[in-house]
């Protein structure tokens, strides 16, 4: 009687040992999954925050291209303590301009290509979007 209650209590313990295993597994598990999530949703924004940014810089670039045909651009603006540039503008006149803009959040980089047909009297924009760097 005595052999049987002491198997009984060997299994009892091997099963919680066992429960006890799987059950760390899983909190790891949770754990890096947590992890993973968190810096993928930090990546995101940045690239999100990266890309609006580049956008102010190029709406910008515009209106000073608006106020002033000459303008060239080479400038650098602060914008809620991100930096973002614009690079270049490029052309003459009123009409077929060209701005480049770019910001850098971490090791991300945003480069933009703002191709405008017409200046005054009214803006019209013939492309806008994503360069390489």
């Amino acid at each position: 009687m005595n052999k049987k209650y002491k198997k009984n209590g060997y299994i009892a313990l091997i099963t919680l040992i066992i429960i006890g295993a799987i059950a760390l597994v899983i909190a790891i598990s949770i754990t890096f999954i947590s992890l993973n999530q968190k810096n993928f949703i930090i990546s995101h924004n940045r690239t999100l925050r990266n890309y609006y940014l580049a956008n102010a810089c190029a709406n910008y670039g515009i209106l000073q291209l608006q106020k002033n045909l000459e303008y060239k651009g080479q400038e650098t603006i602060t914008i809620d303590e991100s930096i973002c540039q614009i690079e270049d503008v490029q052309g003459s006149g009123e009409k077929d301009r060209v701005i480049i803009t770019s910001s850098k959040i971490a090791d991300q980089l945003k480069r933009l290509k703002i191709e405008l047909d017409q200046i005054k009297p009214k803006t019209i924009v013939k492309s806008w979007g994503e360069i390489s760097q």
